[in-house]
C-alpha cells in the first residue's frame, strides 16, 4: 500500500477553494457527530435518486438503521450534499489529506472558480458512475472521494512527473519518493484489484476518468503556460 504524504510542487497562488472545501467538510463532520440526523437526511441513496420505489422490507431496514425514508432535499441534490458528509474520522482524514496534496496545484492551474465548478462536476459524474451500476440500492453513499478522484485525474494530466513522498506499507514501513504518475496510476489500478464492500470503487473510477478526460480536452499541460514546476527535474 502507498500512502501519499506530500508532493514537491509549488503554487503561485493561495488555494482558497481547496482550503475552504477542507474547512467546510471538517465543520460538517463535526455537525454530523453532534447531530447524526444530518447524515441520515443528506446522504445519497441510489434508489431514491433514480426514482425506484423501495419495497416495505427495504424501508423497514432503513428505518431500523435510523436512516430516513425521504431526504431533506430533492433526491438529485443529495448527490452534492453527500459530497460533504463522511462516515468516520479516518474517512474524512484520508479524503482531506488527498485533497490538500493534489488540490492546491490543480486549483492553481485552473483558477479558483473553474476549479470549484469542476470539483463539483467530477463529484457529480463520480456519483452517477456508482448509481448506474447500483440503481436499486437503498444503501446511503457519503464522501468527497469521487470529486477528489477527479482532482487526482486532473493532477495526472498536469503534473505527471511531480515528486510525491509516500509511506510504503509492505511488511515493513518505508518512506519512498515516486513520480506522481506512478502513485496515481497505482491508485487507479488498485480500484479494480482491491474490493471493499464499504467503498464505492466505481465512484472513484468514474471521478478519476472524468478529471483526466476534462483536463485533456482543456489542453492538458498547455494550461500551465510557461510556468516551471519541480516535475521538470524528472
Amino acid at each position: 500500500m502507498l500512502i501519499p504524504i506530500r508532493d514537491h510542487n509549488p503554487t503561485r497562488s493561495f488555494p482558497i477553494v481547496t482550503v475552504s472545501l477542507i474547512v467546510i467538510n471538517v465543520i460538517v463532520f463535526i455537525m454530523q457527530n453532534l447531530d447524526p440526523a444530518i447524515t441520515y437526511y443528506y446522504s445519497a441513496i441510489p434508489a431514491e435518486i433514480v426514482g425506484v420505489e423501495l419495497n416495505p422490507f427495504q424501508k423497514f431496514q432503513l428505518q431500523q438503521a435510523g436512516i430516513r425514508v425521504e431526504p431533506a432535499v430533492p433526491p438529485l441534490l443529495t448527490i452534492f450534499t453527500s459530497m460533504f458528509l463522511h462516515g468516520n474520522f479516518w474517512h474524512i482524514l484520508g479524503n482531506m489529506w488527498s485533497l490538500w496534496i493534489f488540490g492546491n496545484n490543480v486549483e492553481d492551474a485552473l483558477g479558483h472558480w473553474r476549479y470549484l465548478l469542476l470539483y463539483l462536476f467530477w463529484g457529480f459524474v463520480a456519483a452517477w458512475s456508482h448509481i448506474l451500476f447500483n440503481w436499486n440500492s437503498p444503501i446511503p453513499v457519503v464522501g468527497a472521494s469521487g470529486a477528489i478522484a477527479g482532482v487526482m485525474g486532473a493532477y495526472l494530466v498536469l503534473f505527471p512527473h511531480a515528486r510525491v513522498d509516500c509511506v510504503l506499507l509492505f511488511f515493513i514501513i518505508t518512506f519512498v519518493e515516486v513520480p506522481a504518475i506512478f502513485f496515481l496510476v497505482f491508485w487507479f489500478v488498485m480500484q479494480f484489484l482491491v474490493y471493499n464492500p464499504g467503498v464505492a470503487h466505481l465512484a472513484h473510477i468514474g471521478g478519476f476518468v472524468a478529471g483526466y478526460l476534462v483536463l485533456r480536452m482543456m489542453g492538458g499541460r498547455a494550461l500551465l503556460g510557461r510556468r516551471r514546476y519541480y516535475y521538470d527535474e524528472w
